[in-house]
């Protein structure tokens, strides 16, 4: 069941590779839950649990050193669909969800509120231009 979240959320690399998106439009289509053009602190907190539940492998709760090392090569072979200033673009949207950046105890584990409270700060890191809500222009494309 967790297969297909995972493959709409990060392994849109095959579909980026065919249609040659771009870090921007992956990012609106994948966290831009209700198409407007702005994807919203609201929509990014719902999409990372998405996210969270999609990688929690045994449903504990938490993400375990195991299901984060999974979680990591998820985001990396997205990363590594880009050259470049695209490339470092989306690094830059998978830095966002790192187990340091993550793991706010510093337990080894991630738990579904750590993962959530990090929204906030991933959110104000890509909404560029400050504006409350994250769109193309973000990633410099309007």
């Amino acid at each position: 069941m967790k297969l297909p979240l995972l493959t709409a959320t990060f392994l849109l690399a095959a579909s980026a590779a065919l249609a040659q998106t771009t870090p921007g439009d992956q990012f609106m289509q994948a966290w831009d839950l209700d198409g407007n053009g702005t994807a919203t602190l609201t929509e990014l907190q719902e999409m990372r649990g998405n996210v969270f539940s999609s990688f929690d492998a045994n449903d504990d709760g938490a993400l375990d050193a195991e299901e984060y090392v999974l979680f990591d090569e998820a985001r990396a072979a997205d990363v590594a669909n880009y050259q470049n200033a695209q490339r470092a673009q989306m690094q830059k949207v998978a830095d966002g969800m790192t187990l340091e950046n993550s793991d706010l105890d510093g337990d080894g584990r991630v738990s579904r509120d750590e993962f959530q409270e990090g929204t906030k700060a991933w959110f104000v890191k890509l909404d560029k231009n400050g504006d409350d809500g994250i769109t193309l222009s973000d990633f410099g494309m309007k």
